[in-house]
């Protein structure tokens, strides 16, 4: 490497969890950091993971994909994964929340209600929304309960409750996502940024979501490449990985949520038998159909 190249260094959670001083809790899907100065020794960056950052005081400057942004206070950033972040700059008097979650438990938290977030979120790669003081201070309080309850890990259905705070949090983030979008100026947007839309669209209201790229290309009227290429630049994943994500919470859904046999969710969700499904689900989270059921229904 030349002297005048700065290392990128891709970051996921997993990744900042083993970065000393940096995390102040982690569980795989969620990670807590209260001081993005800590961040500041690792930059540049290149984050695989959605992350909120809350600005309780000051201000804060850096840039996303090279873009300059500046949060202020009472401001929040919404970022997809797979940003860079670099050239931190900072006021004397600055402080924020930070919340990393992997998508996963977005997906889980949110379910059929994610799609506001995809959309949203995915649109500009990031998200800033301008709070009224309440709401500001509503998510002060959530992120204060949620460190609460991580810190009393010992308390009884711990687990539970928390993904239970976790879920009410994004869920009330949904109402302001959507006033921000209804409030945006009407401006013209690209083809290729529709075909992305309506490919999520499409993914999310399909009852059989394990299905080829080539099937949904079929119904945009795209070739399968194509598809590819724009979900690649509008979101940073292949259009696999989307029908992945979504077929993945629809299993984990059925596992946890109904009382089909694993047999009958195999076929419900489209899987021509259930040794494939089971093959599937392996590959997927590490254990069978049956032994994820039990997991879930443990945590």
């Amino acid at each position: 490497m030349k002297d005048n190249q700065i290392e990128l260094k891709e970051l996921n959670l997993e990744d900042l969890n083993n970065k000393d001083g940096i995390v102040d809790y982690y569980d795989g899907d969620v990670a807590f950091i209260d001081n993005i100065r800590n961040l500041t020794n690792v930059a540049p960056i290149y984050a695989k993971m959605n992350f909120i950052i809350l600005c309780t005081k000051g201000r804060i400057q850096f840039n996303i994909n090279d873009e300059p942004l500046m949060l202020t206070e009472q401001q929040v950033l919404l970022s997809a994964p797979f940003v860079i972040l670099d050239n931190y700059l900072f006021s004397p008097d600055f402080e924020c929340k930070i919340l990393c979650l992997s998508d996963d438990l977005i997906h889980a938290m949110l379910g059929d209600q994610v799609n506001v977030w995809n959309l949203s979120v995915h649109n500009q790669r990031t998200n800033i929304i301008k709070l009224p003081e309440e709401d500001q201070q509503q998510l002060v309080y959530y992120y204060e309960l949620i460190k609460f309850k991580v810190n009393h890990p010992q308390r009884r259905n711990s687990t539970f409750i928390l993904q239970t705070i976790l879920q009410a949090m994004l869920l009330d983030m949904l109402p302001l996502l959507e006033d921000k979008e209804n409030n945006v100026e009407e401006t013209p947007v690209s083809h290729g940024k529709t075909i992305f839309d309506n490919f999520l669209s499409l993914l999310s209201e399909k009852k059989v979501k394990h299905l080829p790229v080539d099937a949904y290309a079929s119904e945009l009227n795209i070739t399968p490449k194509y598809l590819t290429m724009l979900c690649t630049k509008y979101s940073g994943r292949p259009a696999s990985d989307w029908i992945t994500q979504y077929t993945k919470e629809d299993i984990r859904y059925n596992l946890m949520h109904t009382r089909l046999s694993i047999k009958e969710i195999s076929s419900k969700l489209g899987f021509p038998n259930i040794s494939f499904f089971g093959s599937y689900v392996r590959r997927l989270f590490g254990v069978s159909p049956t032994q994820l059921r039990n997991q879930i229904a443990k945590d």
